[in-house]
């Protein structure tokens, strides 16, 4: 979806999953997704290209309304982001944790994904860094 299209939706979503724990989300550029339970907007996922790379994609920010984690919805927005990169002939993702969040982390051992050290780090200086080759 076009984010300056839906920009109100996203970021009013965004505040209600992160509040003012995370960066607002830049509905600019990239690729965003939302999704709903029947008409209510409950998760979003973005995906942006990466600055490591022509062909490599950055899973930028995911989030899931608390009634409604624990249901696979992050792991179900992993897989769509990873068919877009595929489409948009990608090789690999990247993305980034809080040290912390470890259920995040567990979606992304699910979905195929393996710690790595970037050449920088552009997130927490505690972050986790994550890689996967989708070619």
């Amino acid at each position: 979806m076009d984010g300056r299209k839906h920009d109100r939706l996203l970021c009013d979503l965004h505040d209600e999953i992160f509040g003012d724990t995370a960066p607002q989300i830049d509905t600019s550029y990239g690729h965003h997704w939302i999704a709903y339970d029947y008409d209510q907007p409950v998760a979003l996922a973005q995906l942006v290209p990466s600055t490591l790379g022509d062909d490599i994609g950055y899973l930028k920010r995911a989030g899931v309304m608390p009634s409604h984690r624990g249901q696979g919805l992050q792991l179900k927005l992993l897989k769509v982001r990873e068919r877009e990169a595929k489409r948009l002939g990608w090789k690999r993702l990247v993305t980034d944790t809080a040290l912390r969040n470890i259920h995040s982390s567990n979606n992304l051992i699910r979905a195929g994904f393996t710690l790595f050290e970037p050449p920088i780090r552009w997130g927490f200086a505690t972050g986790l860094y994550w890689t996967k080759d989708i070619s």
